[in-house]
């Protein structure tokens, strides 16, 4: 009798034994295949990540062609999403993709401030321009001096204050200014909008800046006082200038403008390689790619005037999933 019961314990033992052994299987089967469904799940997000990549690129890239205009973009972006849309799968599931492209002139971006190239080229050149620009707009000299130097050294390469004020090295780029918006967060550079948009010129002191361009100023379509402040000029001189260049029919940007250099005084060959008469066609195409879940979007800044076209700046924003 002790016999059959230590065989009939022995074997209530090995059962649970099996079904303990089988339970960690299970577990351990379906930890697996949670693992293997999370690493499927990210190369599948990787993959479609880099397909959006690639589309947005796409847009760049058509963007640069010299035979297409705006009025084609439209009609070629949608082409494009659905012949991508086509080929693209996931086993035997339809990915979905979605292209768009966006695109805008930026007429008169030569003729404004290019804030990288002045604080980059000769520094008492640069704080002299900005020096007569914001007094023009009325703004107080502690307040407009202050700003100098924290512009300064947010574009330089240093860790030392340019003035007396050391936070202007705190929390700078010490590179140059990829987004004129980036001007805003510079120390100082609130107060002078604030005194420049509350003088009697009413002045919106970020749209007389730009990025953007190669550092010469268009006379064609900058505005009086920055051709002011850019070549020297006392304050209200380049008033003759500004009047006949709009040309017969008083609208600037028309065939009829008049770009009379001699206007602006006898000095204009010392200053003859710092401007232009000539405007740049420039655009900013946004192009978005959406695979699945995954979008990215490139940015560039296209210069049409050059053939081929060239991109001038570029940057990207992405919306992972």
């Amino acid at each position: 009798m002790k016999r059959v019961h230590l065989s009939q314990y022995s074997s209530g033992v090995a059962l649970i034994i099996v079904l303990w052994a089988v339970s960690l299987i299970a577990t351990a089967m379906f930890g697996l295949t949670a693992l293997l469904q999370r690493q499927l799940d990210q190369e599948i997000a990787a993959l479609q990540n880099a397909r959006a990549t690639l589309v947005a690129e796409s847009g760049i890239q058509m963007a640069l062609n010299p035979v297409l205009n705006q009025g084609d973009m439209e009609i070629a972006s949608k082409q494009l999403s659905d012949r991508i849309s086509e080929g693209w799968r996931t086993g035997k599931r339809k990915v979905p993709v979605t292209f768009t492209i966006d695109m805008q002139d930026m007429p008169g971006d030569a003729g404004k401030l290019n804030i990288n190239a002045l604080l980059l080229g000769d520094r008492e050149v640069a704080r002299a321009v900005l020096q007569n620009l914001f007094a023009g707009w009325e703004v107080n000299l502690t307040t407009s001096s202050s700003l100098i130097d924290a512009l300064i050294d947010w574009v330089d390469s240093d860790k030392f204050t340019t003035g007396s004020n050391s936070a202007t090295e705190s929390n700078v780029a010490n590179g140059v200014f990829e987004k004129v918006d980036e001007l805003e967060k510079v120390i100082g550079w609130a107060e002078m909008a604030k005194e420049a948009r509350e003088g009697s010129k009413g002045v919106d002191a970020i749209k007389k800046f730009t990025v953007f361009g190669l550092g010469k100023l268009s006379l064609r379509s900058a505005d009086q006082d920055v051709i002011e402040a850019f070549l020297g000029l006392p304050n209200g001189s380049a008033g003759e200038f500004i009047r006949q260049r709009l040309g017969q029919d008083g609208v600037l940007g028309t065939q009829d403008d008049v770009v009379n250099q001699s206007l602006l005084g006898t000095n204009s060959a010392a200053w003859e390689d710092r401007v232009t008469i000539d405007e740049d066609d420039l655009w900013r195409v946004t192009s978005t790619g959406t695979v699945g879940k995954a979008t990215r979007k490139v940015v560039a800044l296209i210069s049409r005037k050059s053939n081929p076209p060239q991109v001038r700046a570029r940057w990207s924003v992405e919306e992972a999933p």
